[in-house]
C-alpha cells in the first residue's frame, strides 16, 4: 500500500508541476500575442484554440508519467525505507 500511494502521490507532484509550467507558458504567450496588435490576427491567434488543447494535453500527460516514472525511480532508494508510521513494503 505504502508503495502504491509513493507513486500516486509522485504523480499528482507532476500533475501540479505542469499545471505551473503551463499557466507560464499560457501567460507569456498571451502577452506575446496581445502586447503586439499585430499579432492578434495572426496563425498563433487564430490557431490558439488548437494550439492550446494539443500543448496542455502534451504539459499534462507528460507531466503525470515524469511523476509516475520519478516514484518508480525513487521508491527503490527512499520510499521502501520504514516510514515514521511504521508502515511496511
Amino acid at each position: 500500500m505504502k508503495k502504491l500511494l509513493y507513486i500516486i502521490l509522485f504523480g499528482c507532484l507532476g500533475l501540479i508541476v505542469s499545471t505551473i509550467i503551463h499557466a507560464v507558458v499560457e501567460l507569456v504567450a498571451l502577452d506575446l500575442i496581445f502586447g503586439n496588435p499585430a499579432h492578434a490576427e495572426s496563425v498563433w491567434w487564430a490557431e490558439w484554440k488548437l494550439i492550446h488543447a494539443v500543448g496542455g494535453s502534451v504539459l499534462w500527460l507528460t507531466g503525470l508519467l515524469l511523476g509516475l516514472y520519478a516514484g518508480v525511480k525513487w521508491w527503490g532508494k527512499y520510499g521502501s525505507k520504514p516510514g515514521a508510521f511504521g508502515w511496511r513494503n
